[in-house]
This record gives structure tokens, sequence and C-alpha cells, in this order.
């Protein structure tokens, strides 16, 4: 089974083509640049990106999973037409939410003309669900072989999301708490424009902080001490905020190590505080940690830490890129989809959730 993978959840543009769980091809286009004098991403210029990018995108993903069965005899012609390339796909994925609006449907319609145009099936996936099974990418090889466990505990983390899920099986998920203001990415790209940094702000504060000292600053773990798990980083980021809003820019700019460890430290003890409770709680067989945050080899370490202390298996993306927003993610999720036959019956009324959940 050939997969071709669509994502868009917000600023970028990605397509994949997966052979079963195996991957052929990856291309993600950032919008980085794009985004990055605003301070965060510009849904309009997010759409007028992803409109522009998407076809090319796709294109360049088949081509390098070297699908094409074009026998033209032309150098020119060979295997540059949508028509040939996507001839040995049998199935479309496409992320439907959560996420912004805006750039979900560029990919949602897309796809959806694919399918209708090709005669191919399509599934709708949850782009919460593709971090969670990131962790599941084997390489053309088949590499690596991870075994899953259940019940397992997975905590994702990104810009958009943070979320704690327990997962009884693939496809069967309970989300048992989830941040009830600011994902964790958010408020360290917000903590990094208060310090006048650039945009996306959680790599600058990662890199800055490690040559700072993370007890400059006395910062609140939000909810730690309740027995939920959900989080909170809105009082941290409003804490932080009014200890340093007095602060003259040079008092600010002399000391951006101390205040990016410190608020970093805060940040990662309340996503391990929560950890730690819910895996006495659930007593879980296997850990996974996922989503774009996961890029920071400080919250790497801390997790392999704890799932250490615990002796518990941890799985995390073995590539960087498939921490943050990526169409291998999507593929994996198709792809167990698809050996449940979760297909679309009626293509035309798949539409975006921005709101999705489990």
């Amino acid at each position: 089974m050939k997969i071709l993978a669509i994502e868009t959840s917000c600023d970028d543009t990605c397509a994949a083509v997966l052979e079963n769980d195996r991957l052929l091809s990856s291309v993600i286009s950032s919008q980085t640049d794009l985004h990055a004098k605003w301070g965060g991403v510009v849904p309009d210029i997010a759409k007028r990106a992803h409109s522009e990018r998407i076809e090319p995108v796709i294109k360049e993903a088949l081509k390098n999973a070297n699908l094409s069965v074009d026998k033209s005899t032309s150098p020119l012609n060979k295997g540059r037409s949508l028509d040939n390339l996507i001839k040995n796909i049998d199935v479309i994925a496409v992320t439907l939410g959560p996420g912004l609006s805006i750039a979900l449907g560029v990919g949602v319609n897309y796809a959806k003309e694919l399918a209708k145009k090709y005669n191919k099936k399509i599934i709708g996936i949850n782009h919460v669900e593709g971090h969670i099974l990131a962790n599941l990418i084997k390489n053309k090889e088949g590499n690596p072989e991870r075994k899953v466990e259940f019940p397992s505990l997975a905590l994702t983390v990104s810009g958009g999301h943070t979320k704690l899920i327990l997962i009884k099986d693939i496809g069967d998920y309970t989300v048992i708490g989830e941040t009830l203001d600011d994902a964790a990415g958010e408020a360290l790209d917000k903590a990094a424009k208060m310090m006048g940094l650039g945009y996306p702000g959680g790599p600058i504060i990662e890199r800055l902080a490690q040559k700072g000292d993370k007890k400059y600053l006395v910062l609140p773990r939000p909810l730690s001490g309740q027995k939920n798990f959900d989080y909170s980083f809105s009082g941290l980021k409003t804490s932080f905020y009014y200890q340093i809003k007095d602060w003259p820019k040079e008092k600010i700019g002399e000391n951006l190590a101390n205040l990016s460890a410190s608020f970093q430290d805060a940040v990662f003890d309340s996503l391990l505080i929560k950890f730690k409770k819910a895996i006495e709680f659930y007593n879980p067989k296997t850990l996974l940690a996922s989503g774009g945050v996961l890029a920071n080899l400080e919250l790497r370490k801390r997790l392999r830490k704890l799932a250490k202390e615990n002796n518990i298996p941890l799985l995390m993306p073995v590539k960087k890129q498939f921490n943050t927003d990526n169409a291998a993610m999507i593929g994996i999720v198709a792809y167990y989809k698809a050996l449940r036959k979760e297909f679309v019956k009626e293509k035309e009324s798949l539409d975006r959730d921005p709101r999705l959940n489990f």
C-alpha cells in the first residue's frame, strides 16, 4: 500500500510518501521566514504560502519516492506530470485538525481534488495522533523496529498543543490531561517575545539557556499541587512578565541566558511533574513523547531520566524533523487506519476541523 500524505495545519507545507509504514520521501516547506517579522503565524500569509507551495511540494515528494511509471522517451516530459507521478498511489491522507482553520482548508481541499480526479481512497487524520505515531515511522529498510506495549502514555508538546494521552491500542486514545490555556511551545515563544528575541522563540531560548542559571528567577509551576493531569502556562508567563516588565532593555540583554534558563526550567518542570503523576497512576508499559518542543535536547534528557527512574521504555522520534510538523507522521497514522478500513465514504463531505479532538 502506497500512501501520499499531506500536512498543512499551521505554517509548514508538507508532503510525504510511504509504502505501508516505511517512509519513501518527506518534503517540508517551512514558512518561518515569512512570519518571523510578525512574531507569530499570520493566517492570511500562511494560507497564501500553502496555496502556492502545495502542488510543487507534493510533486517533489512523489518524485523523490521514485514511483514514476512514465514510459515517455522525451527527457523533458518524463515523470514531470502529476498524472504520472500519482499513478501508483493507493491512498491519500490529509490532516483535518486540530490547527489553523485557514491553513487546514488548503490541504483538505487539495487532497479532495486529487482523490476525486484520480479515483483514490482518502483518509482524514488527527494531527495530534500524527505526533504520537511519529515514533513508529520506519525508513525504507524497515528500521527502527519498535515495539509498543499497552497501555502506554504519550506526552505531546508543541506550540499548538500540550496533552497527556492514555493509549490502550493504536487508534484507542483517551486524553487524560491537557493545557487549560497556552501550550508549552506557545509559552516559550511568548517569553522570547518579552525578552525581545526572534520567532520562533523556543529554539532561541534553548540555545541561551545552556549558559544560564535556571534558579535566577523564582517562577511558579502552575497546577503542580493538584491531583489532575492538566497543565497551565498562562500564570507562569504572567509571573515572568511582571518580574521583568520594569527592567531596562540593557538589564534584560545582560541576563538573556539566565532569564531563558529560568523560564525553560519552569516549563519543563511543569511538564514532567504531571507526566510523573500520570505514570504513577496508570502504570504504563511504554512511554512516548513527541511534538515540536521535543526537538529540545534538555527536555529529551529529562524525559530519558524519568523513564529510567521508572524502568519503562521511552520512545521519541528518531529524527528531529519528525518532532516538528511533517507529513510522514500523517502517513503512518493513515497506514494503521487503512488496515482498519477507515476510509472516507463520501469524499465531498470531508472537511477541516480546527478543534478536532479524539
